[in-house]
């Protein structure tokens, strides 16, 4: 009897574990307003923070069951404007946005709202990879930012109703073909002000192989620069080619072309609290997967 509730609580404490160390946008912001928990997101799934890691799967589009429009409110905003997202674990209060050692990068896609999503319509309009000065992630930086992801929309996009997707990809287990993770929600936005450019796209899923350089890749190793996937970040003003993606050295934000640095640094890295109880600045040394094997119980007993 000890046995069974000893593995009981291992198990309880193993999936809350497991449950902290994923993520997903609970609130958006628009106008420097963070607007209430779900509002403007497309519903999440019942597992709301589980990743996707089948690059083909119709999941990675959104992290929905629902893909219908009329079920979510769209934000209005203004084309060159800078909104955000926020990360987190899951609804409950705290701060808790992501494990530590999920690092990876953060992509930000947009497509027009009219598509659903379907064929060659996601165009990108940020990247942020690994700052090689810093020895910093972009997931370090949404981390260190208490979950915020600012993005700056394109200013010359043409005016409609849009599907925002942001994107965190944890690469922890990145070594393996299929063990990258992918985070990602879709945020519905109606854009006025901007222009007539109607940017190349491309599909999702579609955008990503299994093996592709910036998804199949040893964060362990030592490395010099990381790969971007998907296509190159769409500049306002600029022409409409899908070409791959550059390296991380030339993180954009997708409206002026300028380098984008990690405000972080290891000389800013946050100490380690015991007593803190905010627990999205700890860094955590974690296994790179997420097995987790249950102690045996001796089946043996002295009669």
């Amino acid at each position: 009897m000890a046995c069974f509730r000893f593995r009981q609580i291992f198990v309880f404490f193993a999936f809350v574990w497991v449950a902290h160390a994923h993520t997903a946008i609970f609130n958006f912001k628009a106008d420097n307003q963070k607007f209430e928990m779900y509002k403007y997101i497309r519903p999440h799934y019942q597992n709301y923070n589980y990743p996707v890691k089948d690059v083909n799967s119709q999941d990675l589009v959104c992290r929905t069951s629902d893909m219908s429009s009329a079920n979510t409110d769209t934000r209005d905003v203004t084309a060159g404007s800078t909104v955000g997202v926020f990360f987190k674990s899951n609804s409950s209060p705290g701060h808790y946005i992501l494990t530590r050692s999920h690092k990876g990068p953060c992509l930000v896609y947009m497509a027009p709202m009219a598509s659903n999503g379907k064929g060659d319509v996601w165009f990108k309009i940020f990247e942020q990879g690994y700052d090689t000065a810093t020895k910093q992630w972009c997931s370090d930086h949404v981390i260190d930012s208490d979950g915020e992801l600012d993005i700056k929309l394109p200013a010359d996009i043409a005016d409609g109703e849009y599907l925002l997707r942001p994107e965190i990809i944890a690469l922890h287990a990145g070594n393996e073909i299929g063990g990258a993770e992918f985070y990602a929600n879709c945020v519905q936005i109606r854009v006025s002000g901007g222009g007539s450019s109607k940017p190349a796209g491309v599909p999702i899923p579609g955008v990503y192989k299994a093996d592709d350089p910036g998804i199949h890749f040893d964060i362990h190793e030592e490395f010099k620069s990381y790969p971007i996937p998907g296509p190159k970040v769409y500049v306002a003003g600029s022409s409409t080619d899908n070409g791959s993606s550059s390296d991380s050295s030339n993180n954009t934000d997708g409206t002026d072309g300028e380098t984008i640095e990690d405000p972080s640094s290891a000389d800013n890295e946050k100490d380690y609290d015991p007593s803190s109880t905010d627990s999205d600045s700890e860094p955590v040394d974690e296994p790179t997967s997420h097995h987790v094997h249950q102690p045996r119980c001796n089946a043996a007993r002295k009669r």
